[in-house]
């Protein structure tokens, strides 16, 4: 780490309290908290991948040839079984806490 001398004391305290801020809060924050972060936003952002990880799955399994799916899984199970339950149920989760909030 680069060493930067400073004169001043006051700011030298200031910036020694705030690397320890620092330091205390991404030990209070763990592995899911540095990357999901913290605050109001962090459900959607969880929420959030989990849509996208959802469809992602869904668009590989689509575009994978037919020879290599499953014979009692195919693509309109996964869409009406998998992929539009968790979508629909992530929206109405969003639509719900944004009401829950405002009111």
């Amino acid at each position: 780490m680069n060493k930067i001398e400073i004169q001043d004391p006051k700011v030298a305290s200031k910036m020694i309290a705030a690397n320890a801020e620092n330091e205390k809060r991404k030990a209070e924050l763990g592995f899911l908290g540095r990357f999901f972060g913290s605050g109001d936003n962090v459900r959607l952002y969880i929420v959030g991948t989990i849509a996208l990880g959802v469809l992602l799955i869904a668009l590989i399994y689509t575009l994978t040839p037919e020879k290599f799916r499953s014979a009692d899984f195919g693509l309109k199970e996964m869409w009406t079984l998998v992929v539009l339950p968790v979508e629909s149920t992530i929206v109405g989760y969003l639509i719900g806490s944004r009401s829950k909030d405002s009111g």
